[in-house]
């Protein structure tokens, strides 16, 4: 098992390649978010990339993390199909730098913290929760 976030995930994949690919995930989200931070993104990468740390960091998942193997895809698929989406228009350097960035923030740091981002996944989960309740009305 892997604790990554407060989330604990057992591994489907053989163990260090498991370890290996949620650490560069992991990497990723915090390379992403630094550069963010920084305001090195270009506009579509940016709103990926709020998506995908406002996504990567929230206690509220799509699909329920007690829900075996089907809640831990959000984590496995959504997050790194982000992660690819967001280096298709981003400029290697600004990738690379960030990850090395990343990597040392993440030897020194804890989780990072992306309030903006916590409030607008509060808000689409109240959104859609409000228009559900009322088409069931």
């Amino acid at each position: 098992m892997i604790t990554i976030f407060s989330r604990t995930f057992k591994s489907i994949l053989p163990g260090k390649l498991f370890k290996k690919f949620i650490a560069d995930i992991l990497t990723s989200v915090v390379a992403y978010w630094l550069a963010l931070k920084a305001g090195k993104l270009r506009v579509l990468a940016t709103v990926i990339t709020c998506l995908m740390v406002s996504y990567a960091l929230s206690p509220i998942d799509l699909i329920p993390d007690v829900i075996p193997i089907l809640g831990y895809i959000d984590e496995l698929l959504i997050i790194p199909i982000l992660i690819i989406m967001i280096r298709t228009v981003t400029p290697h350097r600004i990738t690379k730098k960030y990850q090395k960035l990343a990597k040392d923030y993440l030897q020194t740091k804890t989780k990072p913290k992306f309030k903006l981002g916590m409030i607008a996944v509060f808000v689409t989960w109240v959104l859609l929760a409000s228009i559900a309740i009322s088409t069931l009305r």
